[in-house]
């Protein structure tokens, strides 16, 4: 039996997903990082995304430790990006949760549960 799709078009279809995906995740992270740091841009966003996505994906191969260190990774990765304070880059990283924990609710309120899904698990992950 034939497949109807070829895996050309999978690959392009999942490439399109991921950049979707990536762009939603960097919302909460530009909306903090803008009330909090002097000068934000949205490419700033996905930068501090991309780069904390791709060292939890180092750091998780170390069970419980690498969880701890990417904490530390990520929020150096904030205040390297954004030029702020160590303490400066943790607020923008709890302001983002925040904002990733309302928009999931809303999303879920307004029956759009997909998306409040993938910023409660992804958006979680992504700015623990």
């Amino acid at each position: 039996m034939a497949m109807p799709y070829s895996f050309a078009a999978f690959t392009l279809f999942s490439l399109f997903a991921l950049i979707i995906l990536w762009i939603i995740l960097s919302i909460p992270i530009y909306i903090s990082a803008d009330i909090l740091a002097k000068k934000s841009t949205f490419l700033q966003a996905m930068e501090a995304s991309f780069l904390m996505v791709l060292a939890f994906a180092l750091l998780s191969l170390i069970p419980v430790l690498g969880v701890i260190i990417w904490i530390v990774v990520a929020i150096i990765i904030i205040a390297v990006i954004y030029d702020a304070s160590f303490l400066r880059a943790i607020a923008i990283a709890v302001i983002a949760i925040i904002i990733v924990i309302i928009l999931s609710i809303i999303f879920a309120l307004l029956g759009l549960a997909v998306l409040g899904t993938v910023l409660a698990s992804g958006g979680l992950l992504l700015l623990i």
